[in-house]
């Protein structure tokens, strides 16, 4: 009876600890946005976006580095699966990248959400995996609260917020890429090679663009760096603690964030339109995501 309740703490314990990490992780990424955005007020999105790969990426060779396993990391024979994810990440990337100069954070987060209705599609098509009617109708109510979030018929607003669900749609065909590629992949390839590219895609355009820095910015690009190394390994981290069904639903604490930092750093605060979107949208995908639990038990059961 005692060690069941020590194992029954410790298991606990465990899950408290991946659910603290997932948290860490997800209010990592919104700061370092927040940085990037205060950063392209100032600089081009070529350099902006040039100096955030080359800040990522130095953490992740360290690793390398760490590890003494440079030829189990880098030597792959899926070529073509990597070319086009690679392609797929840049015009992702940067398209977010360019809403950043247009869109609040909050406004991107909100839009971004949709990724799981995009993962549902791409799943269906690409991955040849069921989907029940009630997921099918969960994505068409989430569809509507994207509608009340980008007010149609708001002029310039509706073009950006369509770039967000354009580049949140190659976000969601990415990841499906990442799944594929994860089977005989090592993770730090596929972290690394979207920063090399990236790196390489914006170099030519420095040439032109390129705008000399002060001491200060170069730390607030290694700061941006640091961030989003600290949120990956943060994310990571959590995953082994305590089950991806536990935590998803943390996923959306990153709106207090965003919404917090757009009030704090540039005075703005959503309105009545954002929430309510942001409730429907969210509100889907925590019943998508119930759904999903729920197949799953009943497939654990009858095996």
């Amino acid at each position: 009876m005692t060690v069941s309740v020590s194992k029954n703490r410790s298991l606990q314990n465990r899950a408290v600890l991946g659910v603290s990490m997932m948290l860490l992780g997800l209010a990592l990424y919104p700061i370092s946005d927040a940085f990037l955005k205060h950063l392209m007020g100032t600089y081009t999105i070529y350099q902006t976006t040039f100096l955030r790969a080359l800040t990522r990426l130095i953490p992740l060779l360290v690793a390398v580095s760490l590890q003494g396993q440079v030829r189990q990391v880098f030597v792959t024979q899926r070529y073509g699966l990597h070319a086009i994810r690679l392609c797929v990440n840049l015009v992702y990337t940067y398209c977010f990248m360019v809403t950043f100069s247009y869109a609040s954070l909050t406004t991107i987060y909100t839009l971004s959400y949709t990724s799981p209705f995009f993962m549902i599609v791409l799943s269906a098509l690409m991955l040849k995996e069921s989907v029940g009617r009630e997921k099918w109708l969960a994505v068409a109510a989430g569809l509507v609260g994207v509608l009340v979030a980008m007010r149609p018929g708001s002029g310039v607003f509706e073009v950006v917020a369509l770039l967000i669900l354009f580049a949140t749609f190659l976000g969601a065909l990415n990841k499906i890429l990442m799944r594929r590629l994860a089977s005989t992949e090592h993770s730090l390839a596929i972290a690394i090679y979207p920063n090399i590219v990236m790196i390489l895609a914006m170099s030519p355009f420095l040439i032109t663009c390129w705008q000399s820095m002060p001491w200060q910015d170069w730390g607030f690009f290694f700061i941006v760096g640091l961030l989003t190394a600290g949120g990956q390994y943060a994310i990571a981290q959590s995953l082994r603690f305590a089950p991806a069904s536990t935590l998803a639903p943390i996923d959306y604490s990153s709106f207090f964030w965003v919404v917090a930092l757009d009030f704090l750093w540039w005075a703005k605060t959503p309105d009545i339109y954002t929430i309510t979107g942001a409730a429907i949208i969210v509100g889907s995908n925590l019943y998508i995501l119930y759904r999903t639990r729920r197949e799953q038990a009943v497939s654990t059961a009858a095996a």
